[in-house]
């Protein structure tokens, strides 16, 4: 085993009894955090989550506190959860995540218990905690780390495991001309999973630099904290346009999201709003890779348009409309990843550049260039569709093989 968990096997009648005890002031008695811990799994268990739910001590509170939650992809139209208001005494907060280490928007929930032993607050929500509009720091750390930690990851049912990652450079082979790519962060430093997004956003830019560059070539451009806006987006399209003269663009965004939408360096950013910035580049060919938590709603919608985008010639999403978008898992489930070894930081992505690698080398390339799909007119779609396809059909994709991820692609 590569971790152990505490044991949690104590009637959930002997908590209740030592609480209504504490209340009547009985002697000897205090009630604490192992106590809380043991409570909180008791009421976790009993709220029919998902089964791969993980359950996280997140640290103590204060009287007065005021615990709240963020999404950073949360669609304007939908009210945020409530607050817990100040509390009235001091206690311990506690975070159910129902996807774990996914991109968000994805469901969770916040409890909260008190020194007393009552519960406090508690809320379904859509994002990460916040005690007094600030994230705690037991989450300041990459999700590999928090579960690492059993002091912080209490309930892990399904042992959803990550080793310890390293950045791991795509050896791609330069094979493309005249096209170009932006590669996009959208996340900023206070996100969480900002780290896992930085390293596999470096990752990529790496590999387009390779397939995209040849001798004195700057065709690819890294966008990223703290110039992540859609501004700054649209600025390094203009660029690529206007001083590069290219006319064929991959698009990479790896951000927090939710249907249609996306948080792109903390500003909202809708999928009408890239259709009509694409549509002011008439001349200019774009490909979409979105690696966001709901992705497969941006396939989908370009799929759905009244009028198809002429300049639009396919679309990637790392999951579907209604699942997540997952960091790297290694084992989960009692399955292990077959690449476990190779592939790092985020699943989807990271196994998309594992195949471009495979794809570029000499011994592979001519299964690109002898690929026959007349919807794929060079060899950038060929490449990418490939690289799409076997990541599936090899099982690479653990979460896809536990059934929470499910890629998605859209083509004319």
């Amino acid at each position: 085993m590569k971790r152990c968990f505490r044991d949690i096997g104590i009637c959930v009648l002997v908590i209740g009894l030592a609480v209504a005890l504490n209340s009547c002031g009985a002697v000897g008695f205090v009630f604490g955090l192992n106590d809380a811990e043991v409570q909180f799994i008791a009421w976790l268990e009993a709220q029919g989550v998902p089964e791969e739910t993980i359950g996280q001590y997140l640290g103590p509170v204060a009287v007065g506190d005021v615990v709240s939650s963020h999404d950073p992809a949360g669609l304007p139209q939908i009210s945020s959860a409530r607050d817990s208001g100040p509390l009235p005494e001091n206690g311990w907060l506690f975070y159910a995540d129902e996807w774990p280490g996914s991109m968000y928007s994805h469901p969770g929930k916040i409890h909260v218990i008190g020194a007393s032993g009552e519960v406090l607050y508690t809320e379904d929500i859509q994002g990460w905690p916040l005690v007094n509009g600030v994230k705690p720091a037991s989450m300041n750390r990459t999700f590999q780390a928090m579960l690492a930690d059993n002091t912080m990851t209490i309930y892990n049912p399904r042992n959803i495991w990550i080793t310890n990652p390293l950045i791991k450079w795509p050896g791609v082979l330069y094979r493309i001309i005249r096209f170009g790519a932006v590669v996009v962060n959208g996340l900023t430093p206070t996100q969480n999973l900002y780290t896992e997004a930085s390293n596999v956003h470096d990752m990529m830019v790496d590999a387009m630099e390779d397939l995209f560059n040849g001798a004195g070539d700057d065709h690819v451009r890294s966008v990223e904290n703290p110039n992540n806006t859609p501004t700054h987006v649209a600025n390094a399209i203009a660029d690529l346009v206007e001083n590069e003269n290219i006319n064929y663009i991959v698009l990479y965004y790896i951000a927090h999201g939710n249907i249609e939408y996306m948080n792109v360096g903390g500003t909202g950013f809708y999928a009408s709003q890239l259709k009509t910035l694409m549509e002011s580049y008439p001349n200019v060919n774009f490909i979409l890779f979105v690696e966001t938590c709901h992705g497969g709603s941006w396939p989908d919608y370009f799929r759905d348009l009244p009028v198809e985008l002429g300049n639009l010639h396919m679309v990637l999403a790392s999951t579907s409309r209604d699942k997540g978008a997952y960091p790297d898992w290694d084992d989960a489930y009692g399955l292990h990843d077959f690449n476990a070894a190779d592939d790092v930081w985020v699943e989807f992505t990271s196994d998309f550049l594992i195949k471009m690698e495979y794809y570029t080398a000499d011994a592979h390339w001519d299964e690109v260039t002898g690929l026959d799909f007349p919807a794929f007119n060079n060899n950038t779609l060929r490449l990418f569709w490939l690289c799409y396809q076997n990541a599936q059909t090899e099982s690479l994709i653990l979460p896809a093989r536990t059934g929470h991820q499910s890629p998605r692609i859209f083509y004319p």
